[in-house]
């Protein structure tokens, strides 16, 4: 929306004005950005979290989910999302087949609701099939629009790579889309896994992980992650089960926009169980509670290698998981059947073979694994992530077999869901 106050020194109180009659044209069009492949599940995140007030008026595209979000959206997303990557605010979409034709309308756009006071900002550009190319060109008409539309208040943010807030500048078809990155680092940064191992998969699709094998299973009473690692997986599976907000214990961009409004993150902060001091309301080194009254389930991880299960332990303490059971063991020589499951679930990251290790010997430890699984008398549910869809879908053990397609850094991986043994 464009200000059309005269030009005067922007001052705390005029910036306020400007601000409240931004806020009155909420709700926001925003872009959650997603893993490919991942879209319908944070959908399903969102209508959970209550983001989604209107079916209709959410719209999945490749790579993430539009719609509109107010203020209150805007901070419970970046805070509660366990899948997403980012939450960022549309400030405007216009056309700009030209250098000329973009200053014009970024000019308009209301660059010091978001700045504030800010002295700097950081610009994020891409281009793809318009006239305008991403570089000098395009950097130089949209800093040129917003040293004007600042300078013109009296401020002159400067432009610097790492500045905490940051602007998306996008062009397709020569048409430009102007974002707030209101989350700042990617949300995958929950600022809970402290160690990590050598193989790691980001929290987000560890979330995924979680969340497809929660829908598999919904009320499981043991839970195995028989290659732990560091724990990345049953941090975000206990998570879910305890109704933990996974962005706790980290910081976000928009607190530092010029529309922030420090009341409302403390009340969407306490709606979500989230003390204002950046921890979980309780004692945040206790094994977290979950929020139905079924029964706390079993959590185990198993790891062969004593170093890394030592980081899992950090991890999963820091987490507020301390009550998860950590086992040094080969996973194929450890009884599952001695732990009494009924309604059990195994999730886990799987071995890839691929920027470690060797992939054969990736496959045949996952063969193995599903084998002894299958001559088993308990029957498990299952959540897997692995690079080989057909080395679990195709198991001859396994029933029910459903495929989840997705990346991790620039790798095709896959959640395989389904059952295995009993």
């Amino acid at each position: 929306m464009a200000v059309t106050d005269g030009p005067e020194q922007l001052t705390p109180r005029a910036l306020e004005r400007r601000v409240r009659r931004w806020l009155l044209t909420a709700p926001f069009e925003c872009f959650v950005p997603v893993a490919p492949g991942l879209e319908p599940l944070l959908l399903e995140e969102l209508a959970g979290a209550g983001l989604v007030s209107d079916p209709a008026a959410a719209r999945v595209e490749p790579g993430g989910v539009t719609l509109p979000l107010d203020l209150e959206g805007i901070m419970a997303a970046n805070l509660g999302l366990r899948t997403a990557s980012r939450v960022l605010l549309r400030l405007g979409t216009f056309p700009a087949a030209s250098a000329a034709m973009l200053h014009d309308r970024a000019r308009r756009l209301p660059w010091e609701v978001h700045l504030g006071f800010a002295g700097s900002y950081a610009l994020r550009m891409s281009s793809r099939r318009s006239r305008l190319q991403a570089g000098d060109e395009l950097a130089r008409a949209v800093t040129g629009a917003i040293a004007r539309r600042m300078g013109e208040l009296g401020l002159r943010p400067r432009p610097e790579p790492d500045a905490e807030l940051e602007f998306h500048v996008r062009l397709e078809h020569d048409r430009c889309t102007v974002s707030l990155n209101t989350s700042g680092e990617h949300l995958h940064r929950r600022g809970l896994r402290t160690r990590v191992g050598e193989a790691p998969a980001r929290e987000t699709l560890a979330a995924a992980v979680a969340l497809l094998g929660l829908a598999e299973q919904p009320s499981p009473d043991v839970v195995v992650d028989p290659f732990c690692g560091s724990g990345a997986v049953l941090i975000e599976v206990g998570d879910a089960l305890a109704g933990l907000a996974p962005g706790r214990a980290r910081s976000f961009a928009f607190e530092r926009a010029g529309w922030f409004r420090p009341g409302r993150w403390r009340e969407v902060r306490r709606r979500l169980g989230v003390d204002p001091a950046g921890g979980v309301e309780g004692d945040v080194d206790a094994p977290a509670a979950p929020t139905s009254a079924a029964p706390t389930p079993h959590l185990l991880g198993i790891d062969a290698d004593a170093r890394v299960l030592a980081a899992a332990r950090a991890n999963l303490d820091a987490a507020g998981h301390a009550g998860v059971k950590l086992h040094a063991a080969d996973s194929l020589a450890f009884d599952l059947g001695s732990l009494g499951a009924r309604h059990g679930l195994i999730v886990s990251n799987l071995p890839y073979g691929v920027r470690l290790g060797d992939a054969a010997k990736a496959a045949a430890l996952t063969r193995r694994s599903l084998d002894r699984l299958g001559r088993g008398a308990t029957r498990w549910r299952f959540a897997l992530l692995t690079s080989d869809a057909g080395r679990v879908a195709g198991h001859p053990d396994v029933r029910g077999a459903r495929v989840t397609a997705t990346v991790s850094g620039g790798l095709a991986v896959y959640v395989v869901t389904g059952s295995v043994g009993g």
